[in-house]
């Protein structure tokens, strides 16, 4: 050392590369094996996955996801494809009232909402039945502008309610009081309806409503209408019971 001066140190020399033991790439192994696995998994089909039901039974992870995988094939199977107006509201124009309705009604009952969009004893009607269309899928559910398909049809008498069958209207239903006024529910329609023709209930839960047991059919369909009944009658208390709570609060 002169002058204050260090001698340079020799760089230490750079950490060995980095190998995996014996037990890591054992586990990298095993890891590469299962991606592939999986990724044949994903394209196999229902039989494919049964069959092979015995071949993950030392591997624990394998086996849980091809039975998860099979069984969301087999949940996919179970979709049904409704026709339009079945589960979901068919909105028809004058020109469509043949097809859609009056033919439509051989296979089915037809509801047909006759309303006006500015109308609010329409839109409280339409509520109710969005919801029995969703649930009723057994029964044709189809909206059209009261004016677009009876000219200069009277506002007075919405909503209206046509129920067709067989190529027929067999009942027209006018205004709200006869499902409890503005304060119906989806539940006093539906009972309304089926009340109406229990030999042939207008609203069913499913499509096998054509030549099935009439009275299991009804007596099903008005089970589901006292059992939503009081499934809205403990929401609302609870609703109204937790509210009374939020309000004894800030007291």
């Amino acid at each position: 050392v002169k002058h204050g001066n260090w001698e340079a140190r020799e760089k230490p020399p750079p950490p060995p590369e980095w190998t995996p033991n014996e037990r890591e790439e054992k586990e990298l192994d095993r890891e590469l094996d299962v991606g592939e696995v999986v990724s044949k998994l994903d394209t196999c089909d229902v039989n494919d996955l049964s069959d092979l039901e015995d071949d993950f039974d030392d591997d624990r992870f394998l086996e849980q996801y091809r039975s998860q995988r099979l069984a969301e094939l087999k949940e996919r199977e179970k979709v049904v494809v409704l026709p339009p107006g079945h589960g979901e509201f068919l909105f028809i124009r004058r020109e469509d009232f043949v097809k859609e309705v009056t033919e439509a009604s051989s296979k089915a009952w037809v509801i047909t909402h006759l309303y006006q969009e500015a109308n609010e004893r329409s839109q409280i009607m339409q509520r109710s039945l969005d919801e029995l269309c969703k649930k009723y899928v057994g029964t044709k559910f189809v909206k059209i502008i009261s004016t677009d398909c009876i000219p200069k049809y009277p506002d007075d008498l919405l909503p209206t309610l046509l129920l067709y069958k067989d190529g027929k209207v067999q009942k027209t239903m006018e205004g709200l009081a006869k499902f409890g006024g503005k304060r119906l529910t989806p539940e006093s329609i539906a009972f309304e309806l089926n009340e109406l023709f229990p030999e042939d209930p207008v609203l069913t839960l499913g499509s096998n409503a054509a030549g099935g047991d009439r009275a299991r059919l009804h007596a099903q369909s008005q089970a589901e209408v006292v059992r939503s009944a009081v499934n809205r009658f403990i929401k609302e208390s609870e609703d109204k019971t937790l509210s009374e709570e939020e309000d004894d609060l800030w007291d």
